[in-house]
């Protein structure tokens, strides 16, 4: 059976992170364990590709088995139909091969250690209001960066075998390496589990979506309602959850680990435009708002953080509109002319509430 320490140590060998005497013991499993040695082409294959998406687990798995031996002659069309880059962007799968739940992966990892912090009394709290942005520098060295309307739990100092903090709200971290103890960010549904790497989280509680986007390194992911699955990340990915939970009867056939529907999807990052380097997920921390296709319902919570206002919509048709635009300097009048002038709807702004009609 494949352990959790041969995941830590390709996880560091596919991100660069991987140390002489781990790869000494990487090697060593390689050569002496074949379970360790195909698995761990499964990784380095899908590692080296950037565009492939998957629409179902049960695809997943197939295509899982199938890139063992993939012949000269593969056809990969099959895989890219019906994938829609607009909404949603989320179905039950996983886009990559690394649902490891699905596979024959043990799981051992920190879902089934709970945190010290409370424990020790030391935690710190810090709140951004809307209209506002923070940074937090951790005692181990590394760097927060809060949106607005964030809220960030954490210890004054970190101790015990890992480093943990709680997220409600949107931050980017640039972690601290520190391979001996790892850093978990505990945002909804998502456990987010790092060694040194710059990533953004957000999960607000009024969004549809929580998301974790990896600018460089690699994360590893578990749910806190699926904890069979690990899903790694690799640079210029992002994972994207749905923020709401669905029940459904419960099979009789079906074992409780199987009865958890968290809808979720690997995606690329999205850039404003092909040719341009803006990165939407993370443009928020050079003060920017950018948005690229935006429903405008989902644009709207946005813009209350970044405005500090209240957007009420009278009429629901208008919810549905599609924005792709950036707003760095305008205010909410001058933002909300913009947005008429691509789409047709009214609005009246009166004590920091807009009303849509």
């Amino acid at each position: 059976m494949v352990n959790d320490r041969f995941i830590q140590l390709i996880t560091k060998k596919l991100s660069d992170e991987i140390d002489e005497s781990e790869l000494a013991e990487l090697n060593y499993m390689l050569l002496n364990d074949e379970e360790c040695l195909q698995q761990y082409n499964f990784f380095k294959t899908y590692w080296a590709q950037d565009e492939e998406k998957y629409s179902n687990e049960e695809l997943l798995f197939q295509r899982i088995r199938n890139r063992l031996t993939v012949p000269e002659d593969f056809d990969d069309t099959d895989s890219k139909k019906g994938w829609i880059r607009r909404f949603p962007f989320f179905w039950r799968s996983l886009a990559a091969v690394l649902v490891l739940g699905i596979c024959v992966f043990a799981y051992y990892g920190y879902a089934h250690h709970p945190s010290t912090i409370n424990s020790e009394g030391n935690i710190a709290i810090t709140k951004t209001p809307s209209r506002t942005k923070s940074k937090i520098y951790l005692s181990d060295g590394s760097v927060v960066t809060l949106n607005s309307e964030t809220v960030l739990r954490y210890p004054s100092s970190f101790s015990g075998p890992t480093r943990e903090v709680y997220l409600n709200g949107e931050a980017f971290f640039n972690v601290t390496k520190d391979h001996t103890h790892p850093f978990i960010v505990h945002a909804g549904k998502m456990n987010i589990k790092v060694l040194g790497t710059s990533f953004n989280v957000k999960s607000y509680a009024n969004d549809k979506n929580i998301e974790t986007t990896l600018i460089k390194g690699a994360i590893e992911v578990t749910l806190s309602d699926r904890p069979s699955d690990r899903i790694i990340l690799k640079p210029n990915e992002k994972l994207v959850l749905n923020n709401k939970t669905f029940n459904k009867p419960r099979a009789n056939n079906l074992p409780a680990a199987e009865e958890s529907n968290t809808n979720y999807a690997l995606t690329n990052l999205t850039h404003l435009r092909s040719n341009d380097t803006t990165i939407v997920e993370t443009s928020w921390v050079n003060n920017e708002l950018v948005f690229k296709d935006e429903a405008f319902s989902d644009l709207a919570n946005q813009m209350e953080r970044w405005y500090g206002i209240k957007i009420k919509f009278k009429n629901s048709s208008t919810k549905d509109y599609h924005f792709t635009g950036v707003f760095m300097k305008e205010n909410i009048v001058q933002a909300l002319n913009a947005l008429k002038m691509i789409e047709p709807f009214n609005y009246k702004y009166n004590n920091e509430t807009v009303s849509i009609y």
